[in-house]
């Protein structure tokens, strides 16, 4: 994952925003083509959204400051369950396309209930995951422990990456490269 790190900020939306959009606008005409394309345009954002939260955490956790407590294994146990969560969900939305219309009864309703579940912890995963990231990166920057007023402007911008990706990967090269931004 540490490529996205390298990427420039237009290449990084282009991978993740660029081709959704364009897989949207292309499909919109036609119900079929939505069908069949939806998935690979939610795998492409999602993968391409997560990974880039995982790659500040992760890959640039060597450079937090000694001393800032960010566990980063607890990090990695609440991140994985959005990524294997996504994976489900575009597995179960394939196997639906591929199988026809399910039949709404009585394990259907119990499959959305339990998906509904896992899509809420999946959700405060994800905001725990940006806040995480966005705590790597402002502590890195610092060079002290951040707190939640200094790292609240990249949590918004992880969090509204169509715009954070523009304002935030300049910085992350200056940091991938070893150059202390100013």
């Amino acid at each position: 994952m540490r490529f996205l790190l390298r990427l420039k900020h237009w290449q990084l939306f282009s991978l993740t925003w660029g081709i959704a959009i364009i897989i949207s606008v292309v499909s919109f005409s036609t119900n079929e083509l939505i069908i069949e394309l939806y998935p690979v345009m939610m795998l492409l954002l999602t993968a391409g959204f997560l990974g880039w939260i995982w790659a500040i955490s992760v890959e640039l956790h060597g450079l937090v400051p000694q001393g800032v407590p960010l566990p980063l294994r607890l990090f990695k146990l609440y991140f994985a369950i959005p990524i294997v969560y996504s994976l489900m969900i575009t597995g179960g939305v394939i196997y639906t396309i591929i199988k026809g219309d399910p039949q709404l009864d009585l394990t259907m309703s119990f499959f959305i209930g339990v998906l509904f579940i896992l899509h809420l912890v999946s959700m405060v995963c994800i905001v725990l995951g940006i806040r995480f990231a966005a705590k790597t990166l402002k502590s890195i920057e610092l060079g002290r422990h951040a707190r939640f007023n200094d790292y609240v402007g990249e949590f918004f911008l992880i969090w509204f990456s169509i715009i954070g990706v523009w304002l935030l990967q300049p910085i992350i090269n200056k940091l991938t490269e070893g150059v202390k931004p100013s």
